[in-house]
């Protein structure tokens, strides 16, 4: 009965099997191979210790440390030199210390921390005006046709920055916002599908405030907001993947917002900003929006 193990075993090992009366085919691996398995080796033996906690597990894992150091263009006592340099500047383990929290006085440990300690500048930065321009395109959504209104155009334009993006991609982004304004349901996913075939370029930002014009419960990515969640965005060539990481940074945002909305410290600069607006209402999203754009751009 032939048995398969393709695995890296110790160099005794076929003469301990044909020592009891057994074959084995082996095979000499190359020097990239060899190191693969020894990687592999290593979590082997060290998921043995684990299993069984015993002195012979430990000899094993320190068998293939030994091994993987050699393989590496490194001696024993080099190993030992780096082990006892680190062991001299940051200790060992003898003191069995857990390490359970690190507090940076300079630095908050939480959004909302962030945000209550920079209230004052992030209030100073959400001015009337602006709120009063946001408010204005809201107000006017539905009492214009945007596809063709100028004037709402040039207004949101200016508002979101919507610059260096070609003619054809605005008329196309303006005409798809009336057509999209009135459904129950505009899907984030569809729009920049669509969008997409104009000039094969993707605006993550613009889709998002159209959409949050049309339905303000929902979130608005930009630069600023980017900073304040701390939002890593990586560079995506193919469209379909870019898609989908853009609707994984909404949902994150979205759930930022639910945890802001929990706290009671945040409730009373969500009224703040709402007496500055009053009698107009913003949505409890927008007003969020304002205070992480502040907060990013501080």
């Amino acid at each position: 009965m032939e048995k398969k193990y393709n695995k890296l075993v110790r160099d005794r090992i076929p003469e301990i099997i044909y020592a009891s009366g057994k074959s084995c085919t082996t095979e000499i691996l190359s020097n990239e191979d060899y190191l693969r398995m020894l990687d592999v080796k290593l979590d082997e033996e060290l998921a043995e210790y684990h299993k069984d906690q015993n002195i012979e597990e430990l000899a094993d894992l320190l068998e293939v440390i030994h091994a993987a150091a050699n393989a590496r263009g490194y001696t024993l006592d080099d190993l030992e030199r780096v082990r006892a340099e680190k062991a001299a500047k940051r200790g060992g383990f003898k003191k069995r210390i857990l390490l359970k929290t690190v507090i940076d006085p300079a630095k908050p440990d939480s959004l909302t921390e962030r945000i209550c300690q920079n209230e004052e500048i992030i209030l100073e930065r959400i001015s009337d005006s602006m709120i009063g321009k946001y408010l204005w395109l809201e107000e006017h959504l539905n009492k214009c046709n945007v596809a063709v209104n100028e004037e709402y155009q040039r207004k949101f334009a200016h508002y979101y920055r919507m610059r260096f993006v070609s003619k054809e991609y605005r008329h196309a982004f303006f005409t798809l916002f009336e057509t999209v304004k009135n459904q129950l349901e505009a899907s984030f996913e569809e729009v920049a599908r669509q969008l997409y075939t104009v000039d094969g370029k993707h605006e993550f930002s613009f889709i998002s405030k159209m959409l949050h014009t049309i339905d303000t419960s929902k979130p608005i990515f930009d630069s600023q907001v980017k900073a304040a969640l701390q939002i890593h965005r990586t560079f995506e060539s193919d469209f379909e993947k870019r898609l989908q990481l853009d609707i994984g940074i909404l949902n994150q945002i979205s759930e930022q917002y639910q945890i802001l909305l929990a706290s009671a410290q945040i409730q009373e600069i969500l009224a703040e900003i709402d007496r500055r607006s009053n009698p107009r209402k913003m949505s409890a999203e927008k007003k969020l929006d304002f205070i992480l754009w502040g907060l990013g751009g501080k």
